[in-house]
């Protein structure tokens, strides 16, 4: 019997849709959507592992929550299974015990092990990022003109710290969405701005925006935040649905973006008098 992913694929294929196309409509990356057609789950980050195949199977006319079943029942199988022995005899008994409590012992030390040097591994990542960002951030403010390169005037981000210590609330609106998930957000720019993006449990992450871009962010599954420098040209989509009220504004903006219900804060600032 051929595994559930296989009998995906051989539909997408059978109905002449490409991962490309799928990609393109669900801003999911294709190397995700061969992950899943090859049934290397393990390769995508587990809370958004049932979202990508729910939306994938949607895409090619499949049932989605039946492939979440499958889903299960797959995984399920690749637990680990539970040994179980039987005893006749004391002194059987005491042996089983020392080498159980020696096996946990062990398993304990190794795991305290692996994460001290995940938490290790983790900070250096981060630190690495943040100074490729900063590196990057500089070298973008160089432009080309006739007279050589040069270093132009970005519109720097702000974060939530900022916003609270130079800024104060000055208009708040609510409004729902008609969307369901995946949740994506995009932004279309005619003119300069930037953005700090908080997705459900990961670190923000912010960046300078040149005119006529389209930037695609990455998905969420709970909540999301977006904090824009300004709004001035500035255009934001929520799986294709724009949000009213937020363009050509020329102080920072708070989208607070909620999926229980889907809905959008917007909450709009001005500098401190």
């Amino acid at each position: 019997m051929a595994q559930f992913y296989k009998e995906l694929k051989d539909l997408r294929e059978s109905r002449g849709i490409s991962l490309e196309e799928i990609s393109e409509r669900t801003k999911i990356n294709i190397s995700y959507l061969n992950a899943i057609e090859s049934g290397s789950f393990s390769e995508i980050e587990t809370p958004y592992l049932r979202l990508f195949l729910r939306a994938y199977a949607e895409e090619i006319g499949g049932d989605s929550q039946r492939s979440l079943e499958q889903l299960d029942s797959f995984l399920g199988t690749n637990r680990p299974k539970v040994i179980s022995a039987q005893i006749n005899d004391d002194d059987n008994e005491d042996e089983l015990d020392v080498d159980f409590n020696q096996s946990f012992s062990f398993s304990g030390k190794r795991l305290r092990q692996d994460y001290i040097i995940g938490g290790i591994l983790s900070l250096v990542l981060l630190f690495a990022i943040a100074i490729f960002q900063k590196i990057f951030n500089e070298e973008s403010k160089a432009i080309v003109t006739d007279e050589g390169p040069r270093i132009q005037n970005l519109i720097e981000p702000i974060f939530w710290n900022d916003l609270q210590k130079n800024f104060i609330l000055d208009q708040t609106s609510e409004e729902l969405l008609p969307i369901t998930p995946p949740f994506f957000v995009k932004i279309k720019t005619l003119g300069q701005t930037a953005y700090t993006y908080t997705r459900d449990t990961m670190p923000p992450v912010s960046k300078s925006i040149q005119p006529n871009q389209d930037i695609d962010l990455e998905a969420f599954i709970n909540n999301s935040e977006l904090i824009f420098s300004n709004t001035i040209g500035t255009s934001i989509f929520v799986n294709a649905t724009e949000i009213d009220k937020v363009s050509e504004y020329n102080h920072p903006i708070r989208l607070i973006i909620k999926t229980n219900p889907p809905s959008v804060g917007v909450q709009r600032f001005k500098p401190l008098p």
